[in-house]
């Protein structure tokens, strides 16, 4: 932070990450005397499920690397199957009997031989890591092509699990690995195909934080009345924005989702409601004219009912959100990895006028984080004096810097926690709060940015 808006900024705004609880009233009685199951799960990850059910059981259980659920359900009385089948959702599973050896669970999504993660009973949970699915492909065809995608994916005996026709752009699943990897390999060589990269699992957003006794995140803000086209439209692709205090909900332009399904809400805010409210507060520091600000908020849940989000529902849910107007976006994610597709994605927003920001990373390195590295504006977090926390990412593509802790109100409580997923948000609603004031488009503001806020290696 050079100027003294800058430092001010620093001095004033907080960084929230995903808060989460322990969530109560977890029972599973697996094989009473009558062999029946009682259970009730609260919305709770299939992760943390399974290595109880494999206490229980004995028995061996595998599950396909990157699948997970959230399980809420309810039950008493039931036969196993029944209720593995409520445990499991929509989930596949065979159960193989052994005789001298604990019986197999084999849960997956694409096929049984994709099951290769044991669940060790003695862990809390297993973790999903990120990184590339094995058995995803995205596949971008070459504009103007004859290809037919669902041919293509018959002849690999892979399902089409996802489109953007608009970008000649589709998910692909495969039963296994190698097979995904031999379709890897083939389609590189092919003349009429853009692009193929593994689908990627990101990191889940940062949950350090804790609510706050006696404090209050209150700031001055309140919406101007403007049509649609003179609305600045503010994406934040991240979970689900929960509802807000009615003071804040006013600017919540709308709620869409490009992934199935939602988490059960535990009393905690969602790392996407966090952002949602640390964007606006950034929008207040940035205009303070009092006249009211244009700016709103779109949610673009990229996350639904799964712990992580992947580089395809990130491209999903920018593509979405600008398709309804936004010009400003909020990625407080990342991830080691490049993704070419949504590099491709992001680049073009920029040619359309949008500026994309996102988090530089939470590793306290230099590495390069995606895809603040591939197109976006990297943004990393410092402290009152403007030196970055130790936790902050601060490689060349870290540009921007914003504050390392932030705060906000959720059911009355004041949550607090640290990262650059907040301090993306805090500068994404600058951002946007000082192109209203000041009636500049995304570029011009970007260049104001770097004046203020700008992060000098």
């Amino acid at each position: 932070m050079t100027s003294r808006i800058g430092q001010r900024l620093v001095g004033l705004l907080f960084l929230v990450g995903l808060l989460q609880a322990s969530s109560p009233g977890f029972e599973l009685r697996w094989g009473s005397p009558s062999n029946r199951v009682d259970a009730r799960i609260p919305g709770l990850p299939l992760s943390k499920v399974l290595p109880r059910l494999a206490r229980q059981t004995g028995w061996e259980i595998r599950i396909e690397s990157g699948v997970d659920h959230r399980v809420l359900t309810d039950f008493t009385n039931l036969p196993p199957r029944d209720a593995l089948r409520q445990i499991l959702g929509e989930l596949s599973f065979i159960l193989i009997p052994e005789k001298a050896k604990p019986s197999r669970l084999l849960v997956y999504q694409s096929s049984a031989d994709a099951a290769d993660l044991v669940v060790n009973p003695a862990d809390d949970e297993y973790t999903i890591e990120p990184g590339p699915i094995p058995t995803e492909l995205i596949v971008r065809v070459k504009p103007g092509s004859k290809l037919q995608i669902e041919e293509l994916a018959r002849k690999w005996g892979a399902q089409v699990v996802g489109r953007l026709d608009a970008l000649g752009a589709y998910r692909l699943r495969f039963p296994t690995a190698e097979a995904a990897e031999a379709a890897l390999v083939a389609l590189k060589q092919r003349d009429d195909i853009t692009g193929v990269e593994h689908n990627q699992f990101l990191p889940a957003p940062n949950d350090a934080g804790a609510p706050l006794a006696n404090a209050t995140a209150n700031f001055t803000l309140k919406p101007k009345v403007v049509g649609a086209t003179d609305m600045i439209v503010v994406a934040v692709i991240d979970t689900r924005v929960q509802t807000l205090p009615q003071k804040y909900e006013e600017f919540i332009l709308g709620r869409r989702a490009v992934a199935e399904g939602a988490p059960t809400g535990d009393g905690t805010p969602t790392h996407g409601t966090v952002m949602a409210e640390n964007i606006l507060q950034g929008v207040a520091a940035a205009d303070q004219s009092g006249q009211g600000s244009p700016v709103r908020l779109l949610s673009e849940d990229i996350y639904g009912k799964d712990p992580l989000a992947t580089t395809w529902s990130v491209a999903m849910g920018l593509y979405d959100a600008a398709a309804h107007g936004a010009t400003y976006f909020s990625l407080s994610l990342g991830g080691k990895q490049d993704s070419p597709m949504l590099s491709s994605v992001i680049a073009s927003i920029k040619a359309q006028g949008g500026v994309v920001f996102a988090a530089a990373g939470n590793d306290g390195g230099t590495d390069a984080i995606y895809p603040a590295a591939s197109g976006a504006l990297g943004v990393t977090a410092v402290n009152g004096q403007g030196q970055p926390a130790s936790y902050a990412n601060t490689g060349p593509h870290a540009v921007l810097a914003g504050p390392s802790v932030t705060y906000a109100d959720f059911n009355g409580t004041v949550w607090q926690a640290t990262g650059t997923s907040g301090a993306t948000a805090i500068v994404t609603g600058l951002a946007a709060g000082h192109a209203a004031a000041n009636n500049l488009n995304p570029s011009q503001t970007a260049g104001w940015l770097m004046q203020t806020v700008g992060f000098r290696h």
